[in-house]
This record gives C-alpha cells, structure tokens and sequence, in this order.
C-alpha cells in the first residue's frame, strides 16, 4: 500500500463514521427509551400488586364488621335476657316486701343500664375501627391513583419520544435508500 491508497481509506473511514453517527445516536437513545420503559412497567406491577393487597385488607375489614355486627347482636340478645330475667325478678318481689322490690328495682337498673352502655361502648368503638380502616384504605388508594397517573404520564412521553426516534429512524432509513 502507498500513502494514495492509505489516504483514501482513511477518507472512507471518515466518511463512514459520519454517516452511521446519526444511527449510533438513535440506537443510544433508544436503549435509554426502553430501560425507562422496563422500569416503568416493574413500578406499574408493584402498585398494581399493593392495589391487590388494600383490597385484601378491605375484605379483611368487611369481615371482621360482620363478625362485630354478630357480637353486637349477640350482646343485644344478652341484654334481652338480662331484660327478661329482671322481669322475673320484678315478679317474685312483689310476692315480697316492698323494701325489698325496691331494692332488686334498683339492682335490674343498675346491671341493664351497664349492659347497655357497655353494649354503645362496644358499637361506638367498632364504628371508630371501621373509620379509621377506610380512612386508611381511602389515603392509600388515593396515593396508589396519584402514582397511577404519574407513571402513565411518564409512559405517555416516553412513547413520544419512541415515535421522535422512530421518525427519526424512518429519515435515516429514507436517506440510506437514496
């Protein structure tokens, strides 16, 4: 070889490198484009499965106010009992003396009255489980939605960018074939 021919080469070269750098570019963009998108779609399957998992914990929730409602239940039947007992009770004093009705009135009074309240105590705190469970499930939904909607819109643009390569693929395509 003779330095004519190692100058043309190198011309060639030259020019080769500068007509395949816009595809090299585009190639490098394009792997950005899709380790952004692979990332994506592994945090769309990880809210995807804590969505699973609050409606689990929602089902989990109806089921133990199902089951309060049936010890609430259970404590009203109670407490019917206890009605039904101190009737009874009201019915034998009065073959007694009248201190002594007067003394088993105010012992039926007192326990049914502390049945009762115990009974709202009860229904009062199950009603304040029940809220804060939904208010929880509630925020946690509303953050799963918000981050929902901002990775489709990260998705959204870098599909925009998908078609500014793939345009700009199809012009470097076009001026390959010309």
């Amino acid at each position: 070889m003779n330095k004519q021919d190692i100058d043309k080469a190198a011309s060639a070269l030259t020019g080769a490198i500068g007509y395949f750098a816009p595809m090299v570019n585009a190639l490098n963009q394009a792997d950005e484009v899709f380790s952004v998108l692979s990332n994506a779609i592994k945090l769309k399957d990880s809210i995807a499965k804590e969505v699973d998992k609050l409606k689990a914990d929602k089902e989990s929730l109806v089921i133990l106010v199902e089951s309060s409602k049936a010890a609430i239940t259970e404590n009203d039947a109670a407490a019917m009992e206890a009605r039904a007992m101190a009737l009874q009770a009201i019915a034998d004093a009065k073959e007694q003396a009248a201190t002594k009705v007067k003394e088993i009135l105010d012992s039926v009074a007192t326990s049914t009255k502390a049945a009762v309240e115990d009974s709202k105590a009860r229904q009062a705190e199950l009603a304040a489980a029940v809220a804060t469970a939904q208010a929880s499930f509630n925020a946690k939904t509303s953050e799963m939605q918000a981050a929902k909607a901002a990775m489709e819109s990260d998705i959204a643009a870098l599909d925009k960018k998908l078609e500014n390569l793939r345009a700009q693929a199809k012009k470097f395509a076009a001026s390959l074939v010309e």
